[in-house]
C-alpha cells in the first residue's frame, strides 16, 4: 500500500486530532496562487521576446511581439483611404447644385414658365445625386472602421502579461509560431497558495482553530502564519481527506517548499 495512503487511513481511524496525525500535524503543499498560460492573441511568427525564464513581470509588461509588417502596411492604406474626401466633396457639390436647380424650376412652374416634367426630371436627378453622396459617406465610414480594425490587429501583435508574477521555463522563442500553444507561463507567487490535506473526520476540529500556522522545511521554531481562503466542497474519497486552501504572504518562501500544519500544542 502507498505510504501516504496508509498514513491517511491511520489518520482517519484514530482520534483525537493529535492521535490521528501521529502527533506531528497535517501535510500541506505550497504552490503559486495562479498559473497563467498566456495565449497568443494572433497567428504569426514571433519577432521579439522581452523576458527570459525567471523574469519578474508586472501586469501590462510586454512579453513578446509578433511580426507586424503586413498589418502596419494595411493600417497605412486604411488611413490613406479614410483621408480621401474628394469623392464625397464632389458628390456633395453636385447635390447642392441640383437642390438649387430644383428650387429654381419649382419657382418657374409656379410662374408657368417651366413645365412640370422638367421639374420632375430635376427632382429625379437630385435623388440620384443624394444617393451618390450617401454612398461616398458610407465608404468613408467603412474606411474609418478599417482603420480601427487595423489598429486593433496591430495591438494584437503585442503579448502583454495579464498578471504580476514570474515567467516560467516554457517560453516561446524568436522565430517560432505558437500554433495552439501558449506564448509564456506566468506564476503568481504573491500571495502563495497553501493546500492542506485534512482527514475528513477531523475537518471541523481543524477549522475550529483560532489561527493557522505552518512549519516550512521542518523549521519548527519559526512557524509562519497563513490565512484561510476556502474549503473544497468535495472530499477525496480515495484518501478520505478534504482540501483546505490558505494564502501565504512571504518573500522568503517559494513554491515547492515542504510544509506542515502542526497539531495544536506542538
Amino acid at each position: 500500500m502507498n505510504k501516504r495512503l496508509a498514513l491517511l487511513v491511520c489518520l482517519a481511524t484514530a482520534s483525537p486530532l493529535s492521535a490521528q496525525t501521529g502527533g506531528f500535524g497535517i501535510n500541506c503543499t505550497i504552490r503559486p496562487l495562479q498559473v497563467v498560460e498566456i495565449a497568443a492573441p494572433t497567428a504569426g511568427i514571433v519577432s521579439e521576446v522581452f523576458v527570459r525564464p525567471g523574469s519578474n513581470v508586472t501586469e501590462g509588461d510586454l512579453i513578446a511581439t509578433f511580426d507586424a509588417d503586413l498589418i502596419r502596411a494595411q493600417l497605412a492604406a486604411a488611413e490613406a483611404r479614410a483621408e480621401l474626401t474628394a469623392g464625397r466633396d464632389a458628390a456633395q457639390a453636385n447635390r447642392d447644385a441640383l437642390i438649387t436647380r430644383v428650387e429654381r424650376l419649382r419657382q418657374g412652374v409656379v410662374r408657368r414658365v417651366v413645365s412640370q416634367s422638367d421639374l420632375e426630371a430635376a427632382r429625379l436627378e437630385l435623388a440620384t445625386a443624394e444617393g451618390a453622396l450617401a454612398r461616398e459617406i458610407d465608404l468613408m465610414v467603412l474606411a474609418d472602421l478599417e482603420v480601427q480594425q487595423a489598429r486593433v490587429a496591430l495591438t494584437k501583435t503585442e503579448v502583454r502579461s495579464p498578471v504580476s508574477g514570474q515567467v516560467g521555463e516554457d517560453l516561446i522563442d524568436v522565430g517560432e509560431s505558437p500554433q495552439g500553444r501558449h506564448v509564456a507561463i506566468v506564476y503568481v507567487n504573491n500571495p502563495l497558495r497553501v493546500e492542506a490535506f485534512v482527514p475528513t473526520p477531523l475537518l471541523v476540529e481543524f477549522l475550529d482553530r483560532e489561527d493557522f500556522e505552518i512549519v516550512v522545511n521542518n523549521r519548527a521554531g519559526q512557524p509562519v502564519p497563513v490565512t484561510l481562503d476556502y474549503v473544497a466542497q468535495v472530499a477525496d474519497l480515495s484518501s478520505n481527506t478534504q482540501s483546505v486552501y490558505f494564502t501565504l504572504d512571504s518573500d522568503d518562501i517559494l513554491p515547492g517548499y515542504q510544509c506542515l500544519f502542526p497539531t495544536e500544542g506542538n
